[in-house]
């Protein structure tokens, strides 16, 4: 008997402790160069412990509509949908409550952080639902939406401002490497391509000089120039094994 009020106390007090740590987490959501590995470590490396979980954000779509005069390129934004049954997908990932004024200050003036529904996210794997929600505790969800009202938001109109391939490409490889890395069998990539929100937008092919400065080989010379042998190594090693076969999928889907 002594030995069941033990082992009930230590299961609620196993479950209490776990609640309480992940307390000060919140998610953010990533829809796109924050897909792909180099790109998104090339801002801050992946912690340890870091887990990232793919999902679709229910009610939201996809847009290119922002400009960036730096790499005088279009950017992606998520916006609220009107369209019936339109979603976004992405990966959610965890970070402390006092992260977010970092995260805010890499986004810049042309992004506002809103908190998304926890109901409007859908997982594509059960199992990642349970470990996001750990008993009965509210999720907090940012998704990162442009400025309307801001200098960098631009509409389908201004049709002089394209979409850069190499930003392109690292988003739709992203795609790839989460649908690969959760064995998702193309169900990541096809809701990629059904959300992409390609219309109307022009596309300019700019991989001979990769305007977007995370482009796997723009991060190679980066690393090379500045001496970082390990990071070089390890961006050679995900062109040589990774990009090529991405870039193969995404041409066969895409057409280009």
């Amino acid at each position: 008997m002594h030995v069941k009020i033990y082992l009930t106390f230590v299961f609620i007090m196993l479950v209490t402790s776990t609640a309480k740590a992940s307390d000060d987490n919140v998610y953010i959501f990533g829809y796109g160069s924050l897909m792909q590995t180099p790109a998104r470590t090339a801002t801050a490396p992946d912690p340890e412990d870091a887990v990232y979980f793919p999902v679709k954000i229910q009610g939201m779509e996809r847009l290119w509509n922002l400009w960036s005069e730096r790499g005088q390129q279009r950017t992606l934004g998520v916006e609220q949908s009107t369209v019936p049954d339109a979603y976004v997908n992405g990966l959610i990932f965890a970070v402390k409550k006092d992260q977010l004024g970092a995260f805010d200050e890499r986004e810049g003036p042309a992004y506002q952080r809103i908190k998304i529904p926890f109901e409007n996210v859908s997982f594509y794997l059960d199992n990642h639902r349970d470990l996001v929600i750990q008993g009965d505790q509210s999720v907090d969800v940012f998704i990162y939406s442009p400025r309307k009202t801001s200098n960098f938001y631009f509409d389908k109109g201004h049709n002089q401002k394209k979409i850069a391939m190499s930003y392109l490409n690292v988003v739709r490889t992203g795609c790839v490497e989460v649908d690969r890395k959760h064995q998702l069998n193309s169900l990541f990539i096809n809701d990629c391509f059904m959300t992409m929100g390609l219309d109307g937008y022009l596309i300019e092919d700019d991989r001979e000089e990769p305007r977007y400065p995370r482009y796997p080989s723009t991060l190679l010379k980066k690393a090379i120039d500045s001496g970082n042998t390990e990071k070089a190594e390890e961006i050679q090693t995900f062109i040589e094994q990774e990009w090529k076969h991405y870039l193969n999928t995404i041409y066969e889907k895409w057409g280009f």
